[in-house]
């Protein structure tokens, strides 16, 4: 589990920085002051599970809606949640219009309480941890590490894919990704509403 901040003036004895760490000890908290970092490090890590907190002004004359555009050309299956010390009318209408239409979770201020900036990472992860992947995630990585690396499954085409393999195809959301999110909820619909009238704890 990846927590990322991308701040230019951030430094990690920062109130939020130390509070995150403190609140989500399993977590891989990174700080990067430097925005082509920031993405790359996400880019690098997008077959794993990861929050963004994304300062809207980077300094230099550019925004946070730089680095969200380029996130969400590969995954939509990442949490933004962007940060700014900027009024939100303020901020031009074309990045509020980005924003909404391309799922970031939130925009917060900067002012706001340092429980309000936690409150919306647990959320977050509260949504990661039922969605899909995540479920699919804690599945998979019951299994033995030979087990994950053993071909699973095979397409009409030939192709073979691992358990890893499947996960990783969904968090990108590559076509053959997608075609399996939408499978693994189909089935589990199908076999939820098979008369079964309870659901083991």
């Amino acid at each position: 589990m990846n927590i990322i901040i991308i701040d230019d003036n951030m430094k990690d004895t920062d109130p939020l920085f130390v509070k995150l760490k403190i609140n989500f000890t399993y977590a891989n908290i990174v700080l990067k002051n430097n925005m082509a970092e920031g993405l790359e490090y996400i880019l690098s890590h997008l077959n794993s599970k990861m929050i963004v907190l994304l300062d809207y002004d980077l300094g230099a004359g550019h925004t946070g809606t730089e680095i969200f555009l380029e996130i969400r050309k590969k995954t939509t299956l990442l949490y933004v949640i962007i940060i700014t010390a900027k009024l939100l009318n303020t901020i031009p209408n074309e990045a509020m219009v980005e924003f909404i239409n391309k799922d970031a979770l939130a925009i917060i201020d900067k002012t706001s309480s340092l429980d309000d900036k936690i409150n919306l990472v647990k959320k977050a992860l509260h949504d990661l941890d039922v969605r899909v992947d995540c479920v699919l995630e804690q599945w998979i990585y019951r299994h033995s590490e030979r087990d994950l690396d053993e071909p699973y499954l095979t397409t009409a085409s030939g192709t073979k894919y691992t358990l890893r393999q499947i996960l990783a195809e969904i968090r990108l959301q590559t076509e053959f990704g997608k075609t399996m999110e939408r499978k693994i909820l189909m089935l589990a619909v199908h076999l939820l509403t098979q008369g079964k009238e309870k659901i083991d704890d």
